[in-house]
């Protein structure tokens, strides 16, 4: 008897251009329409500022031929300049049209479309199906508007992009070019570092030191161009930077600090909050320890999961979702935790497919639904206060990222077919 075949392999069998084109049409304008929802709703208007007041001031100092790091203090990477001063650049080029704020935000736009692109092009490496490309795509095109106003008022979708982009080269088959994506995000904001070790792993895999040297060569190209000329010219202002971001304390809505939130609402402990390294933070003897606590988990959490990794069947999806699952560590055990590290798992999770990305993604959409409650519109109260119902809300959401990472690294079964359908060896 002949059976239909699957609707994966049809959509296997189908060209590229015709997988790919009503889904990434119908996500394009979905991304421009929760872009618009979030950057023209007057309710939103007042909250759209955030950090992009000090962008515009770090971009007026460079493009009055200032240097960075030696004229004036900068506490991201050099990687992240490019996406500061664009919009000076672009306002100045057209007449000084509109502000500086208007023009960050297109330029968001025009990045996240670029990520959305990139992880299309990620799930046709993958094999999904038109279906799963719709529902996958639709999810990463509308968690800005899930997010509100934090995802148009940081940079942090220009790391984004060069994350996907290097998993888009993982599943591609070119791990060089991913080694250089990592290493370029890296240099913009450190997180995408975690990922590299996955390009250097296939690149042993296939070609042995050889291949490894190669993509270490790449890595260290892109990190040379990037902070070569500022160690020449600002060394002093460059390790300010490095220093400023690596003693940062127990960020307030970090996953450690959530334990001193309980213990404030069970306990009634006492929290002392201070504003240092542009954020607020508990202080005290106790978070102190926490902080360098979770350095230990993350570095021990990232090497469990290259292990894992390691002593898997390491194909194209296992490698999606250990990636997935770095990041995704990174933000549980990390002790600082601003929500627009969420901005991070917009392309990524929807990279997971079966029944584990299903749950995986409704639980990432619960979790950039609920910082949104607070973030922004009602944090100064969470901080000054410690409302009880926003103090369980951060809690919860803590909570729900570590059960979305236990999503992501828990094993499946193994789903065997009826015998029927099995072959049988003579």
């Amino acid at each position: 008897m002949q059976h239909a075949l699957p609707d994966r392999a049809l959509d296997l069998g189908a060209p590229m251009l015709r997988r790919l084109s009503s889904p990434v049409g119908a996500a394009t304008a979905l991304l421009v329409a929760a872009w618009s929802f979030v950057a023209f709703l007057p309710a939103f208007q007042v909250w759209l500022y955030g950090d992009v007041r000090f962008y515009e001031g770090w971009a007026n100092s460079i493009t009055n031929h200032l240097v960075p790091y030696r004229d004036f203090k900068l506490e991201y990477p050099p990687g992240a300049l490019p996406v500061f001063a664009l919009p000076t650049y672009a306002r100045k080029a057209l007449g000084y049209a509109s502000t500086y704020y208007v023009w960050f935000r297109i330029e968001i736009l025009v990045i996240a479309l670029l990520a959305l692109w990139a992880t299309a092009k990620a799930l046709e490496r993958l094999g999904a199906s038109r279906r799963r490309m719709y529902w996958a795509l639709a999810l990463s095109a509308l968690a800005p508007a899930l997010l509100g106003p934090i995802a148009l008022s940081r940079y942090d979708y220009w790391p984004t992009l060069f994350v996907i982009a290097g998993v888009a080269a993982l599943v591609s088959d070119r791990p060089v070019l991913a080694c250089a994506a990592f290493a370029a995000g890296a240099v913009a904001k450190v997180f995408p570092i975690v990922l590299l070790p996955f390009a250097l792993f296939e690149l042993w895999r296939r070609r042995r030191m050889r291949g490894v040297a190669w993509g270490l060569a790449a890595t260290v190209a892109v990190v040379a161009v990037a902070l070569g000329p500022f160690v020449v010219l600002a060394p002093h202002g460059l390790t300010y930077a490095a220093h400023r971001q690596i003693s940062r304390p127990l960020q307030i809505e970090s996953t450690p600090a959530a334990v001193f939130v309980v213990a404030h609402e069970v306990g009634g402990a006492h929290l002392h909050v201070v504003k240092s390294a542009g954020s607020d933070n508990f202080a005290g003897s106790w978070p102190n320890r926490a902080a360098t606590a979770s350095g230990v988990l993350t570095a021990i959490a990232l090497l469990g999961l290259y292990a894992l990794y390691l002593r898997g069947r390491r194909g194209k999806d296992e490698l999606v979702v250990a990636c997935v699952a770095a990041v995704t560590a990174f933000v549980v055990f990390s002790k600082v935790f601003s929500p627009q590290y969420l901005v991070w798992l917009f392309p990524l999770v929807p990279l997971v497919g079966a029944r584990r990305g299903l749950r995986a993604s409704l639980l990432f959409a619960l979790v950039v639904g609920l910082t949104q409650i607070w973030e922004p519109y009602r944090y100064g109260e969470y901080w000054h206060t410690f409302p009880a119902w926003i103090s369980w809300l951060v809690v919860l959401r803590d909570l729900l990222v570590v059960v979305l990472l236990a999503v992501l690294v828990w094993p499946e079964r193994e789903r065997h077919r009826p015998a029927k359908y099995e072959s049988v060896s003579a």
